[in-house]
């Protein structure tokens, strides 16, 4: 349903989801290891979200490209 507003054409404020970066991180005995990679320029800390063959920094706005193995070859 859509949120309702005193002003005709306006509509109400609301908040995004806050980050959760433990979900990033495991556990494994004594050892904490990242499951998501992090950004090169900005540092530890800031991870790159995946997207579609590429990974991206919503801070300083990397993108990395993965390589496809799939190769064409043309006769």
């Amino acid at each position: 349903m859509a949120i309702k507003s005193k002003i005709k054409g306006k509509k109400k404020h609301v908040n995004k989801p806050t980050s959760v970066k433990y979900k990033k991180y495991t556990v494994e005995g004594d050892k904490i290891t990242k499951k998501a990679k992090s950004c090169p320029r900005c540092g530890p800390g800031i991870f790159l979200s995946m997207g579609q063959g590429r990974r991206y920094c919503g801070r300083c706005h990397l993108t990395e490209f993965e390589k496809s193995s799939a190769t064409a070859t043309t006769a």
